[in-house]
């Protein structure tokens, strides 16, 4: 549970607020300016967008998977944050035959503006949680595609479409951090999707059909992540 959910839970109102230790070097920072000054003494970037324009709201915090705290004594400081995750969609499985399968798709996709998706999508942020609310910070978007289709039995044919596993990275700087501690956590989310994709199903007699994402039962959580590093750097101000 993070810092500010469990001032929420005590009744507590957020307001601008540090560990000790962050609340001396917040009080003495003109005093200790020379003893902070750490090996990045000069630190710029470049970032398109600065603030990420394809999402509006909140997180899903069941789709959390990271988090770290940094404390923001200045208000020239920035933030450099690093995330690294292994990911993997779990496999497509159908009870049903490679022939039957490529004639349901001739058959039951014959219309104009219906996708197979060949691949699934996941798409990571980075948010900031702090005395101010919760902000989103960056995001990427990266795929897995079919890695192969596995032949799981022969009596009664049962087929697995297994993805590829995909390292996926962000490299970002929070620009305008609050004053206090900050602290930045990483989701995932599946998509997006082309505009009228549908996914294969079968039953259990072998009869294949394409359903909507809502039916699919396709999704992405962090179940679907083997390994993942977060790392957040306070960098003070330029001379």
């Amino acid at each position: 549970m993070s810092y500010y959910d469990k001032k929420y839970i005590k009744g507590e109102h957020k307001k601008h607020e540090c560990k000790d230790d962050c609340k001396m070097e917040y009080h003495k920072h003109y005093e200790k300016e020379e003893e902070e000054n750490g090996l990045l003494t000069e630190f710029d970037v470049a970032q398109a967008p600065s603030v990420p324009l394809s999402f509006t709201g909140l997180p899903n915090l069941a789709n959390a998977f990271a988090e770290v705290e940094v404390c923001a004594d200045d208000r020239d400081d920035r933030v450099a944050l690093d995330l690294t995750v292994q990911w993997q969609p779990t496999a497509f499985t159908l009870t049903t035959l490679v022939a039957t399968l490529i004639t349901a798709i001739g058959t039951l996709l014959g219309g104009a503006g219906v996708a197979l998706p060949l691949a699934v999508p996941a798409t990571f942020r980075i948010w900031r949680k702090s005395s101010s609310g919760t902000v989103l910070i960056s995001e990427k978007t990266d795929s897995s595609a079919f890695a192969a289709i596995q032949v799981l039995g022969i009596a009664t044919p049962l087929l697995s479409i297994p993805f590829e596993p995909i390292v996926t990275t962000i490299h970002a700087v929070d620009t305008d951090p609050d004053l206090g501690e900050n602290e930045y956590f990483a989701t995932i989310n599946l998509g997006p999707f082309p505009t009228g994709t549908v996914f294969p199903t079968a039953t259990a007699a072998g009869v294949v059909s394409f359903v909507p994402l809502a039916q699919s039962g396709v999704t992405l959580t962090p179940n679907n992540i083997s390994s993942y590093t977060l790392t957040a750097s306070e960098i003070e101000a330029n001379d």
